[in-house]
């Protein structure tokens, strides 16, 4: 969350999961959406981002439970751990898209389906990709 890029101008977050079709199933080696979407704000990124530097605060000593808890983001800190442990779990490649509106989950479904046959993207897909 600390590289997580927040502007302004597009305050709406998405993470989502893509694996790769396995060697035995009918359309091997084909990009599908795993997980996700999981969505959240710019306002989201700051809490957890607040909540850890407080946890890591020397003078007033409080746990990263407790500061999840004092900034409202325990879910979607568990979520986000979830989704990572679960990319990991799976040979999963993590993304993470911004956008000035609220996208539907199906946008998400689309774009990885018509990724098996655009150049484009596949693009985005690699654009967005994050590192975990």
């Amino acid at each position: 969350m600390f590289e997580l890029k927040t502007d302004p101008v597009l305050p709406y977050h998405y993470i989502i999961t893509v694996a790769l079709t396995s060697i035995t199933s009918k359309d091997p080696g084909k990009l599908f959406l795993k997980h996700g979407p999981l969505s959240f704000t710019n306002e989201d990124v700051e809490n957890i981002r607040s909540a850890a530097i407080l946890s890591q605060d020397k003078l007033f000593r409080t746990s990263q439970g407790q500061c999840l808890k004092n900034f409202e983001c325990s879910q979607l800190a568990g979520s986000i751990r979830y989704m990572q442990l679960a990319a990991n779990a799976n040979d999963c490649t993590i993304h993470h898209f911004s956008s000035a509106f609220e996208i539907q989950d199906e946008w998400f479904v689309n774009l990885v389906d018509i990724a098996n046959i655009s150049e484009h993207n596949k693009d985005l897909l690699k654009k967005s990709r994050m590192r975990c």
